[in-house]
Formats: structure tokens, C-alpha cells, sequence
């Protein structure tokens, strides 16, 4: 056999094609992601709170990692956004006052679009009020170059909604301004940890009749905090099924527990929910058992997440 026709025989063997290459590489930033949003979390239960700027920031940077850590995306975005926040991460945790400001808006895989929106963003961020505003304008730069990583890929049918995004925090952010008065801080008063396989049947976002004096309980406890201002409710699921549904239904979980809640008499005004998906488990499991063992297994990270905030 001559050298060229080895060479190529070579080449073929052992190369990997790229969904492989990214497949092998895409688990250990999976469990960057996942250290990172645990960070994160102990920040915002902390007395830093989750609207401070750079940690918001921080936050969309890790949302848009696992986001495209789930697309299998190789365009340098996804190690380009868990830089970001692990940056803003070390700075926040050595409480370090010199943190910088700026977004890099083109980052690799995203191109800068909507100038008219990074000009709106960059006026509010130098208003007076900007403290009140903090969050949705963090959370609308990074969304803008999340729209300009869409736009980089797939065009601007794909960038339009994320673009309307930026629109409505940018929104979000001018009324925060408009309505800002001198208030306490937040703090977390307490965290409660609920198992979702105790409140849902598996894959259901429908409350189990047997589990409602669990809510009842938190009712009272709620009502019990004389110095409460706010409860956030955060879905959590395990790692089983497609991340989009999961998404969802851990968006789901947390409204029909706001929903009973308030049919308990807690203020609906107060209560806000959110859903993580399964992207901030608090156990990881061996993926070679079966799947019966798995689901055992990962019952922690079916959870709904009580967090009572108020002044001290």
C-alpha cells in the first residue's frame, strides 16, 4: 500500500465526526453549568439577591450555556457564555467593588443586531434609578446577544422572538424606573424544600389530593412570617425527557402550587414562579442502571422550591 492510501485509510479509521467530537466534550461543560448555577443560587438566597446586575447577568449567561449545551451547538457561544458568568461568579463570591459594566456583544457564534436596543439598554443603564432596574436590564443585554447568536444560525426568523424579548425586559426595565421608591432589601427569611413526587404524580403537573395538607402546612408557615414581602416558587425535574417539556413542567408545577396557595389566602401579588427544567439537579446518578433505579435514584431533583423573602 503506498503512503498517500494508507494516509487516507488512517484519516478514516480515527476520524470523529463532529457530532461524536462535540458529544465526548459536551458532558464535562454540562457539569460546569450545572457547579455554576449552583453557585449562582447560593448567591441570590444570600443577602446579594437575585437582582443584582452582575449576578442576573451571570445568570442569563448560564441559561443560554444549557441552552445550547442541549442544541449540541459548536459555534464557541456555549464556552464563550460559561466564561462569562464564571467570571461574574469569582467576582460576586470575592465581593470585589470593580466589576466592569460592558456585555460583549459579539461574542463567537452571535452577530451584533438591533443597535436601536443596545442604545435604549446603554441609556438606562446610566439613569439615576438604574438600582430599580437592574435585573431586566442585565437580563436584556445578554438576551441581545442571545438574538444575535439566533440571527448568526439560523437567520432572523429565529432571532425575532428573542429580539421581542429584549423589547419586553427593556419594558420591564423603564417601569421599574418609573415606579422606583427607596425600599428595604429583600432578604431570604427562610427556604423550603417540597418533593415534587409528594405533591405530583410522575410527568403531572396536577396537584395530588392526598398531598394537600403539605400545602396547607405552607400556607400557615407563609402567613406565620410577620415580616414576609414576597414567596418564590421554583420548579424543579429530573433529567428524563425532553428538556423543552421539562421546561415547562416545572413551569407548571410552580403556578398550580401559586394557584392553591392563593386560594389559601396568600397574596397572589406576592407570590412569583419560575421553572428551572432539570438544569439545577442537587444529585447526580449513574446512567447504566435501569431505569426504574434512575428514577429512584433522581427523586431529589423532582422538587419545588419555596424561597420567603422579606425585610430584617
Amino acid at each position: 500500500m503506498n503512503k498517500p492510501a494508507f494516509s487516507l485509510l488512517f484519516a478514516l479509521f480515527f476520524a470523529i465526526p463532529p457530532a461524536q467530537a462535540i458529544e465526548q466534550v459536551l458532558p464535562g461543560q454540562l457539569q460546569q453549568i450545572e457547579a455554576l448555577q449552583r453557585r449562582a443560587e447560593n448567591l441570590a438566597f444570600g443577602e446579594l439577591g437575585s437582582n443584582n446586575y452582575h449576578l442576573a447577568k451571570a445568570r442569563v449567561w448560564l441559561d443560554l450555556a444549557a441552552s445550547e449545551y442541549h442544541e449540541r451547538d459548536n459555534s464557541g457561544i456555549l464556552s464563550a457564555a460559561i466564561s462569562q458568568a464564571e467570571t461574574l461568579l469569582d467576582a460576586l463570591e470575592k465581593k470585589r467593588a470593580d466589576i466592569g459594566m460592558d456585555t460583549p456583544l459579539q461574542v463567537p457564534g452571535s452577530e451584533a443586531v438591533r443597535p436601536d436596543l443596545l442604545n435604549q439598554i446603554a441609556t438606562l443603564k446610566k439613569h439615576e434609578k438604574f438600582p430599580c432596574a437592574q435585573r431586566p436590564i442585565a437580563e436584556a443585554e445578554v438576551h441581545l446577544v442571545w438574538a444575535g447568536h439566533e440571527f448568526f444560525e439560523y437567520g432572523m426568523s429565529h432571532a425575532e422572538s428573542y429580539m421581542r424579548s429584549v423589547e419586553n425586559l427593556i419594558y420591564e426595565a423603564k417601569v421599574a424606573i418609573d415606579n422606583c421608591v427607596a425600599a428595604p432589601t429583600l432578604l431570604p427569611l427562610e427556604k423550603i424544600t417540597l418533593s415534587g413526587d409528594a405533591l405530583f404524580e410522575f410527568d403531572k403537573a396536577t396537584l395530588n389530593p392526598a398531598a394537600l395538607w403539605r400545602l396547607d402546612n405552607l400556607a400557615d408557615s407563609i402567613k406565620a412570617v410577620t415580616q414576609m414581602e414576597e414567596v418564590v416558587l421554583v420548579g424543579h425535574t429530573d433529567r428524563f425527557g425532553n428538556p423543552e417539556k421539562n421546561q415547562i413542567l416545572s413551569e407548571k408545577r410552580a403556578e398550580s402550587i401559586k394557584k392553591y396557595l392563593a386560594g389559601k389566602g396568600i397574596p397572589e401579588d406576592k407570590m412569583h414562579t419560575k421553572g428551572t427544567g432539570s438544569s439545577q439537579p442537587v444529585v447526580q446518578c449513574p446512567t447504566k442502571q435501569s431505569r426504574e433505579k434512575q428514577i429512584a435514584c433522581l427523586q431529589p431533583n423532582r422538587r419545588v422550591e419555596i424561597i420567603l423573602r422579606g425585610t430584617k
